[in-house]
């Protein structure tokens, strides 16, 4: 047992090392957080892939009712219209679903 890696098994991480694992495990989640933030107002994308990331990063569901104070929210942080947002509540409504009002 003369040298560090005789101490350490094969399946652990130097005390020294956890910190600089720990800080690039971070730095990856605020880049794919990034590319997500960005992806929700991608022009490449349609409304409902750009509505589908908004939901996923704020763990929010779209509101069923037109006037509800997220479709502005939601349509200044996907770079949508308030009519695409709209759009997208009556899809999911399907056919014949009377509009609701907030």
């Amino acid at each position: 047992m003369d040298s560090k890696s005789d101490f350490y098994p094969p399946f652990a991480v130097a005390p020294g090392d956890s910190r600089a694992a720990a800080l690039r495990a971070e730095e990856e989640r605020v880049h794919a957080r990034r590319l997500e933030l960005d992806s929700q107002s991608s022009g490449m994308l349609n409304a409902q892939e750009r509505i589908q990331i908004w939901e996923r990063l704020h763990g929010l569901r779209l509101p069923a009712a037109a006037a509800h104070p997220l479709v502005a929210v939601i349509a200044e942080h996907t770079h949508l219209d308030i009519r695409d947002i709209r759009e997208e509540q009556k899809r999911r409504r399907g056919p014949g679903t009377p509009v609701t009002r907030a």
